[in-house]
């Protein structure tokens, strides 16, 4: 029985707005760091003669004049958030590498940025009342600016700094820090810093086992997704529980080539081979010629802050013969397993094809899981992305998006052929992700899909999208 012939039903959507978060670091004010001289939570940087801070009720007081303390260590892609009553005083960040630093403060009813060679100001919007939170968050060169409207963060604007370009160069941010600054007369409530979720999420795709089973662990299952910022992307990696809305977000990834620069590739497909004891990547490296990485390693992603040394794949010499198996300029969305069964290595990489300029999946097969591999076929013309494959009842099928001009055009592989799928409730926009993830729930298995629309989150191209579950109904 082909379940694929069924019609997939809508659960439900959503849009993630910076609404999940792993915390890095944070302030705390229930202990009198101000007077104690048996330990040193925060040190003073800068402090005038005048100045008078206190702690009372869970708040830091600044009366009078100026302090500057060591809040945390600098991460090229986190977000530090400050809140409390600016209303009479300056408050914000010193976020500082080796040779250079850059200050963002509110004060006067004004945003400011202070760097060595300029300074900017911009004004608050209308809602801005005493009570405020500024939100901060990084990506190599730039800033991004929030303050938050009943609960929301909304975006305010983006500093721009040269100098910070290479912010995510490991040796010079392992040796940054970020310092809270306050002056004249400030209340501050808390002090925060974290990784978030972006302004929305795409590149959806689960962490498998080497077989192509999706690893659950007490219920829930574990997938990888783009983080996209106001602009740019990170890897985040987020935990599920299938079939409802309860996401959480538990690592961000980086990989380095070897340069010593933490990047944010992008669209990984991550196994973890039980007989080996290793974890196994591809991924989508665009910094280097967008073309695919790989590697194998021990230490578990799913969890905190990871990266994961990379080799770039070997650069083809022929770019007229799609079928090679070497990198392509333009490779991306790739997956990958072991099939048991013939003891071959099965790996679909999406591909642009120069005679149609347009996308299109290769497959090929291998007896090892990064070299070696044979050209076995291709799909149809057409643009294709975000491909899955999916054993149901013991079939192969994979599973990809199709299509800028059409919306929920995916297409279904067989050894039948192929198929499109049916919506009861259609959406996941154009050129949506085919990440079609069966689950035993209970006594049965559930067929899921998590795919997401290209509604941008910013005005920068690639900033999609929303996210939909579907789940088939049989």
């Amino acid at each position: 029985m082909n379940l694929f012939c069924s019609e997939f039903k809508r659960k439900f959507s959503v849009s993630m707005y910076k609404n999940l978060k792993i915390k890095l670091g944070e302030m705390t004010f229930s202990k009198d760091f101000v007077s104690d001289t048996r330990g040193d939570l925060y040190p003073v940087m800068q402090k005038s003669d005048d100045c008078v801070e206190s702690i009372e009720n869970n708040l830091y007081t600044i009366r009078k004049g100026t302090v500057k303390r060591l809040f945390c260590q600098f991460f090229p892609f986190a977000t530090y958030e400050v809140t409390g009553n600016f209303s009479e005083g300056e408050v914000g960040f010193c976020f500082k590498l080796a040779n250079t630093e850059a200050r963002i403060t509110v004060i006067d009813n004004k945003l400011t940025y202070t760097c060595e060679t300029r300074c900017e100001e911009v004004g608050l919007p209308g809602f801005v009342k005493a009570e405020c939170t500024l939100i901060v968050s990084c990506r190599p060169g730039a800033f991004d600016v929030y303050l938050k409207n009943n609960g929301k963060p909304e975006y305010l604007c983006t500093f721009y700094d040269g100098a910070f370009q290479d912010s995510n160069q490991y040796s010079l941010f392992s040796n940054g820090y970020v310092f809270l600054l306050a002056s004249r007369n400030v209340i501050v409530r808390e002090v925060l810093s974290y990784i978030d979720n972006g302004v929305s999420i795409a590149d959806i795709r689960p962490i498998k086992y080497e077989n192509g089973e999706v690893l659950q662990e007490q219920g829930n299952i574990y997938f990888t997704a783009s983080v996209r910022m106001q602009e740019g992307t990170f890897q985040g990696v987020f935990s599920w529980v299938p079939g409802t809305a309860e996401f959480r977000m538990t690592g961000a990834l980086c990989y380095d080539c070897g340069d010593g620069k933490w990047r944010g590739y992008v669209a990984p497909v991550i196994l973890y081979h039980r007989d080996k004891k290793q974890w196994y990547v591809w991924v989508s490296s665009f910094e280097h010629e967008h073309i695919l990485a790989h590697a194998a390693f021990e230490g578990d992603p799913r969890f905190g802050v990871n990266v994961v040394d990379v080799e770039i794949m070997r650069k083809a010499s022929d770019t007229s013969d799609i079928s090679a198996f070497a990198g392509f300029k333009g490779d991306e969305d790739p997956d990958f397993f072991y099939d048991k069964e013939n003891d071959r290595w099965i790996m679909a990489i999406c591909r642009l094809n120069p005679k149609t300029k347009q996308y299109v999946y290769v497959f090929f097969e291998s007896k090892y899981p990064f070299e070696g591999y044979t050209y076995i076929g291709q799909g149809y013309d057409g643009a294709e992305t975000g491909g899955s494959f999916v054993k149901i009842d013991g079939e192969l099928f994979f599973v990809c998006g199709n299509d800028f001009k059409a919306t929920s055009e995916y297409r279904i592989y067989s050894k039948h052929g192929m198929q499109k799928a049916k919506f009861n409730y259609p959406d996941g926009g154009f050129r949506g992700w085919g990440t079609v993830i069966p689950i035993k729930k209970g006594s049965r298995t559930r067929y899921f899909w998590l795919t997401f629309d290209r509604h941008n989150g910013s005005k920068y191209n690639w900033s999609y999208g929303n996210i939909y579950c579907f789940e088939l109904g049989i």
